[in-house]
């Protein structure tokens, strides 16, 4: 151990080697003695430390911070000093002192700059009174770290906190989803903007997780809220053909509203109803490689050819049907007479053609009005 005398002989030399060499000394002293020091040799190193430290370049302030700050009975004030000096000076201190009290880091934190805050950020172990004054004043980057700091603490306000400033932030998001201790208000509150990848890294995580519970509640939710949303649109769609078959409603008004909306079955089964047919049958109609079929039940039935194109186009999303072809297809639909149209409906419902008892569709469309009726199927008489 350095003497008495040698130690005086360093005091004494003002230049900045010589105070260099002082500081040197002095911490390899104080490192030294370890946990067997004297109290006396804490407070002559801090003493004299403090007094010659704003004299000292910061190559040796960053030499002396990175020395003793591990030791537990480093003196308090020399620490405090040290924290608040450049990042570089700070930053170990800040990350690992032990001789830092929570009022000292509150104190700190509160008036440092993002890269002091973000040095607290990292040690191993934050109490919830910093982390309120890290939420409130950290940037995305020191909120995302303390966020991850398994050692941090937090209270349930400032969870809250990290939740909202959460929202544009997904690094924040992904280091919330990680936690353990997330209260459940915070969760609830997280849930909504989660990015699918997120949500998949939740289901991965403990039955016993908040989040995980949340995630399956909400998804359960979901599917009963889509099950009774189709179930009205079902209790609907069922008023509205019984509307139109009892002649409370126009058929244009529900095929176009099915049509619109590429409700199939809907419309599938308000054709067969009026025109009492097995509505698989029908259904099928609908995207059939010919249309004949399908002109004469909607044409039996007084569709106009304003509610047909509506068919029409959902015809033409299915089949990718160009523009020449849906002109044809509306030619052919005004090409065909109401009364022309009733008669071959009749005569198909009576032979079972296109509706389950034949597979000869085209045909019996074609030839059933010319070989029993005598009327071509494009007539308008």
């Amino acid at each position: 151990m350095i003497s008495l005398a040698k130690l005086a002989d360093l005091a004494r030399d003002p230049s900045t080697s010589g105070r260099k060499s002082l500081i040197g000394a002095l911490t390899d002293m104080f490192v030294g003695s370890g946990d067997d020091r004297d109290e006396q040799i804490s407070l002559l190193f801090g003493d004299i430390v403090l007094k010659v430290l704003g004299q000292l370049e910061e190559e040796t302030r960053i030499i002396l911070a990175k020395r003793v700050c591990g030791e537990r009975a480093a003196p308090r004030d020399l620490m405090v000093k040290l924290a608040q000096d450049t990042i570089s000076v700070a930053e170990p201190v800040l990350e690992n002192s032990p001789a830092l009290t929570s009022e000292d880091l509150v104190a700190i934190a509160s008036s440092a700059s993002m890269k002091h805050l973000g040095a607290i950020a990292g040690r191993q172990v934050v109490d919830k009174a910093v982390t309120t004054v890290l939420v409130d004043r950290g940037d995305s980057e020191v909120l995302s770290k303390v966020a991850e700091n398994k050692g941090a603490e937090f209270e349930d306000g400032s969870f809250l906190k990290l939740v909202e400033k959460a929202r544009s932030n997904e690094s924040i998001q992904a280091a919330l989803v990680g936690r353990s201790d997330l209260p459940e208000e915070a969760a609830h509150a997280l849930l909504p903007f989660l990015t699918e990848e997120l949500k998949e890294r939740i289901s991965s995580l403990g039955a016993d997780s908040t989040l995980v519970q949340l995630l399956a509640e909400r998804a359960a939710t979901e599917v009963a809220a889509r099950a009774h949303k189709l179930e009205e649109a079902r209790e609907q769609s069922n008023a509205l053909i019984k509307d139109v078959v009892n002649k409370k409603t126009k058929i244009d008004d529900a095929i176009t509203l099915f049509a619109r909306s590429d409700r199939t079955a809907e419309l599938g089964m308000l054709l067969a109803r009026v025109s009492d047919l097995p509505p698989a049958a029908v259904s099928q109609l609908l995207f059939s490689a010919s249309d004949k079929p399908l002109i004469i039940l909607c044409k039996a039935n007084g569709v106009t050819s304003e509610a047909y194109k509506d068919i029409l186009t959902m015809r033409a999303r299915r089949l990718r049907m160009g523009g020449l072809e849906l002109n044809a297809a509306i030619q052919r639909y005004s090409a065909l007479s109401e009364a022309g149209a009733i008669r071959s409906l009749e005569t198909l419902k009576q032979s079972g053609g296109v509706f389950g008892l034949k597979t000869t569709a085209d045909k019996t469309a074609d030839e059933v009005e010319p070989a029993k009726k005598n009327i071509p199927f494009a007539s308008s008489r």
